[in-house]
């Protein structure tokens, strides 16, 4: 039985950690653990550690830190998915299957036929959290506040100069994204709305070198494409990972 975790945003291994708010509610409303109980503690930074719960309060709960861990950032083959606005619930399980499966940046993009409404950033992020608690990842994704087409361009070939970037593009003469190779690249995939890319944006993404590729013979919603996109190249940047 593995050791349940707990979100805490600071964790040092000669102070107390303090659990509040929605962990604080876990922890007591939902899995009514008690005094000296363990737990393990992760930061979404790399930090993993290992604590007993020493005093229980009305609205928080105090934690002593026994072990800590802490694992470095990776730098290369990070995987960014910059896509296209969903309607409704539909963009927050994006964040949660994308955040499950090892996404490691969310970038929500108006393009010209995105379908226009406001998203709740924080509320992102609690499902990010939720999801990376609940499937042991150690590193939070980092999800952005959403931006319009041209902008997520600049930023995102300025942050990553070295990304490979692509598209979904669903034409037969697109190459098939399973038979990607990018090394040990970085890679930012755009997925368009469901109205498709405009003629404009396809022609910015091949000017800054950005493949087209294809997933299916079918036309996939938002949210599918994105956990798609986000399981193909994840599973072959893990698949070629070393572990002791």
């Amino acid at each position: 039985m593995r050791t349940i975790r707990f979100f805490c945003n600071t964790i040092n291994q000669n102070t107390d950690a303090i659990l509040a708010d929605a962990q604080f509610r876990h922890l007591t409303k939902v899995l009514r653990l008690k005094i000296g109980d363990s737990v393990e503690l992760f930061d979404g930074k790399g930090a993993i550690a290992q604590a007993i719960i020493e005093k229980i309060e009305k609205n928080q709960a105090v934690l002593t830190v026994k072990t800590i861990k802490n694992y470095p950032q990776p730098n290369q083959q990070r995987i960014i998915i910059a896509s296209s606005i969903a309607k409704g619930e539909r963009f927050e399980i994006l964040v949660a299957k994308c955040t499950e499966l090892g996404v490691d940046r969310i970038v929500p993009v108006v393009f010209e036929r995105t379908v226009k409404q406001a998203l709740q950033h924080n509320r992102l992020q609690t499902i990010a959290v939720e999801s990376t608690k609940q499937c042991q990842r150690l590193f939070l994704p980092v999800i952005d506040e959403p931006e319009n087409f041209n902008g997520v361009i600049e930023k995102l070939k300025t942050e990553y100069p070295n990304a490979k970037t692509i598209f979904g593009l669903p034409a037969k003469n697109a190459e098939p994204l399973i038979n990607l190779d990018f090394g040990s690249n970085d890679i930012i995939t755009f997925i368009g709305p469901e109205g498709g890319l405009t003629e404009t944006e396809e022609n910015m993404l091949k000017k800054i070198n950005s493949q087209p590729v294809r997933l299916t013979d079918t036309i996939l919603r938002i949210e599918t494409a994105a956990i798609a996109f986000a399981s193909i190249l994840t599973a072959k940047r893990d698949s070629e990972k070393q572990y002791d």
